[in-house]
This record gives structure tokens, sequence and C-alpha cells, in this order.
């Protein structure tokens, strides 16, 4: 279905203006402690913003693990991120909730519980994750409390992370019930904000995740012409070059802290584009750069641009889904999601659990006529784009453009419009919504959605609430 997004020769040439960015540009870091331990490692520090040299990026990565362990709440081995092993979890931190009857509103704390009650019973989703920010809890309390809702209903690893600087503490006092540090059942996720910008509380995350043998997963999110450069190349240079700050700052807060090298790409519209064949581009070609330095990696797919569950929604997770375990993408978050990380779904979560299912074993026959029709049809061009490798040249990496804009920076200037526009078109075609409405696809949709929609309703049938 997919071959190699880069050359041994391209991903250096990424990696090389990479560092030439942390060095002549740097990474702001709204974080005086983050700050301060850069610079005790050699980092040179000008008001907020750290310039990281090459040295000191090579000695983090030599000290970054290749293998990262999880844990369930028994304390046996869940997950051991390395190499082309694959876990799937729900996509997490939603402001919305489409519960089973279809009915899309705000979630609160019932909705985590009873959605974490039925991850428990899907096999292929290998963890959980806190997906809803529940709204009739106290703000202060919402990042432990949907942990909490996880935690008390449910063996599986949860990835996690943080709303605000002093909700570590609370997050940890809760795990320290379930656990000890040796034995980690959690992932903090931890984003900067793009351009080259880091947050105090994300930042903060990343410190203590290290100091306390919690595995962070850094996850930048580029967006083309808006927040990272117009092209392929571009945005990946940003995207590795935030990432590697990320790496550097765990690995110097305490060496041989677990990192995960993540992403959540999109691409600007009503709501934000994941699913486009452009961002799945993106994050093949990222997932080799993680790869190729040793790095558990990490991605959200299956994220749909659909506003709803139907044959669009089922169609683009069937393939990047797909696409995502064949590249061996260690920790795959997204199932259920909709309207780019916005909405969370029920049905749609359980209807995903089987295409992870049937990633692995091949055995579902409506999800393989649906893989066939995308390959044999080029759907939505997904073949045809991925088929073209990433043009890396001097003009595609936009290092001059990624160092005018410079930290907490925009891409979406008039002159730079002007100056990239035919760039960013040609990278980041919009292929035909139209080709989700064939009446195969529609057929089979209906056909799984049945199945999946079986499922859960025995499911909570089943729970005891």
């Amino acid at each position: 279905m997919l071959g190699s997004m880069l050359s041994k020769r391209e991903i250096d040439e990424v990696h090389g203006a990479a560092l030439q960015v942390l060095q002549d540009v740097g990474v702001m870091f709204e974080s005086g402690e983050a700050l301060q331990i850069l610079k005790a490692n050699g980092a040179e520090v000008r008001g907020s913003v750290a310039h990281i040299p090459e040295e000191l990026v090579k000695d983090c990565l030599k000290k970054t693990p290749s293998s990262v362990s999880l844990y369930d709440l028994d304390g046996r081995l869940s997950c051991r991120l390395e190499d082309d092993n694959v876990y799937f979890n729900p996509g997490s931190t939603a402001s919305w909730y489409i519960d089973e009857n279809g009915v899309r509103r705000r979630p609160f704390y019932r909705d985590m519980v009873r959605f974490s009650q039925v991850v428990e019973k899907l096999p292929f989703l290998h963890m959980q994750s806190t997906a809803l920010v529940v709204q009739d809890v106290e703000e202060d309390l919402r990042a432990v409390s949907r942990l909490q809702a996880v935690l008390e209903c449910s063996k599986k690893p949860v990835v996690t992370g943080v709303f605000k600087e002093d909700d570590f503490e609370k997050m940890m006092r809760l795990l320290s019930r379930f656990t000890d540090s040796s034995r980690p059942i959690a992932i903090f996720d931890a984003c900067p904000n793009s351009p080259l910008r880091w947050s105090r509380h994300l930042s903060h995350s990343i410190v203590e995740c290290a100091r306390n043998n919690i595995p962070s997963t850094v996850i930048s999110m580029p967006m083309p012409f808006v927040c990272s450069p117009p092209t392929l190349a571009g945005s990946l240079v940003q995207h590795h070059a935030e990432n590697l700050s990320g790496i550097v700052l765990a690995e110097c807060a305490s060496p041989g802290a677990k990192v995960i090298y993540g992403g959540s790409p999109s691409l600007l519209g009503k709501t934000p584009l994941m699913s486009h064949p452009g961002v799945l581009k993106l994050i093949l070609a990222y997932n080799q750069v993680g790869k190729y330095f040793g790095i558990p990696t990490q991605a959200y797919l299956g994220v749909s641009d659909s506003l709803m569950v139907d044959e669009r929604a089922f169609v683009e997770s069937a393939y990047c889904l797909t696409v995502g375990r064949e590249a061996g993408v260690n920790v795959v978050s997204g199932p259920g999601m909709l309207e780019g990380e916005k909405t969370q779904s029920i049905l749609k979560m359980v209807l995903d659990s089987l295409i992870c299912e049937n990633s692995f074993t091949r055995g579902l026959p409506l999800v393989n006529m649906v893989l066939e029709i995308v390959e044999s049809s080029d759907v939505y061009s997904y073949r045809s784009t991925l088929e073209k490798g990433i043009e890396v040249d001097e003009d595609t990496l936009c290092l001059r453009l990624i160092k005018e804009v410079g930290p907490g920076g925009s891409y979406l200037k008039p002159n730079y419009i002007k100056e990239y526009c035919k760039a960013f078109s040609r990278e980041f075609s919009r292929p035909s919504i139209g080709d989700f409405q064939r009446e195969s696809l529609r057929e089979l949709f209906e056909k799984v959605r049945k199945e999946a929609s079986s499922f859960l309703t025995e499911a909570l049938e089943a729970i005891n609430f």
C-alpha cells in the first residue's frame, strides 16, 4: 500500500536543516525552569529563546531509549513500544461527544466512564485515553477527573496529558495509587505551540515526566501555511526541530528519559483537516525520521474530517489506520474522532476498533473490500499522493522562511502567500470529497455500521452503571 516517503539522504538533509533551526533560530520556552535546565546543559539562552547547539542534540539523542514499556494496572507488561510494534488507542481531549443515541453534545464524567468501559472490551484498542474533556467537573479538576474515570474502570495503560501546570502533581498522586514509578501505566502527551514555542505547563510536564520515569510523547502540530512552512519538506523540518527540542529538554532534565516522537499535523479548513492525503504523507515522513533515530513513534490517524459517522468517516479511518499499522507507527491515536480532534463518537470508536483488528488479521472482508476500492480507484487521491516522493531541496526546506517567521510567528501573511502559493497548491491540492459518495462504499459502510452498532448495544447492556 505504501513505500518510503524519504531516502536516507533526504532524512539527513531534513535533520541538518532542523539542527540549523535549533541553533540559529532557537525555540521559545515560557518556562523559566526549562530555560535554566537547557542553559545548564550548554544551550545559549537569549531572553525566552533557547538556542540549542548540535552537540547537545546529538548527546541527547544517544541517551533517548529506543524502547518504552507500559504496564497494565495489574503490573503486567502490556505494550512494548519499539521496532514496528503497533498499539492503538482512542483519540483524546474531545470537547464534543456523540453518544450511543447519536446525539452530539458536551461530554460529562458519566460519558468518560461508559466510554472507557466499552474500550476495555475492545482487544485491538490496546490502550485507553482520557478521550473527553468533561464539562460537569470544576475546571481545576478536569484533567485529573477524566484520568480517574479511566483508571477506576479499566486495566489498560492510558494516554493522557495536563491542561495546567499544577495538573501534573495531582495526576501523579492519583497514578501512585495504582502503580509505582518502575512500571509506568501512563503516557503524557505534550504539544509545542507551532512554530517553535513551548508553553509553561507543557514544559513542566516534560520535565516532571522525565524525573518520574513517565513516558512523554512530544507532539508537534504543524499546519502548513498557518503555523508551519507551506511545503511538506519545510513543515517536516519545523516538526523535527520542535520534537527535538522536547527530547533535549527531557534528556537534560533526566538522562535516559522515555520520550516518544509524535505528531498531529493538519491543514486549514472549516475544521482542521487531519485525514487529507498530504497530511498522511507528512505523518509517514516524520514516522520515518523518528524510526531513523531509533525513537518510538506516535501519530494521530483515523481522525476523520467528516462531521458525522458516515461513509467518508469509515473510508478515511479504514485507509489511514491501516497505513499506520503497515508503517509501524508505535502508538496510533485517533479511533473514534471526527472534526479534527474536536468530536469523539462512541459508535465510531467501536467501528474503528474493527478496522484496527483487520489491520492485524485481515480477517474482516467488508473492511478489506473498502481498502481494495480505495486503492484501485484512487479514492480521495490517497494512492497517487503516497506514490509520489517528497521534494527535498534548498527551496522546499524553507530555512530562510523559518528564520524570518521565528518562534511564535505566523506564516499566514500576504507576502508569504504570494511567494509560496504555487508550491502549497502543488503539494496540498484538495481532492474531491465526492469520491466518498460511491454507492459501493455507502453499502459497505452500512453493513459495518450495523455490526458496530450491535456490538455497542450489547456492550452497554452488559455494563452495570
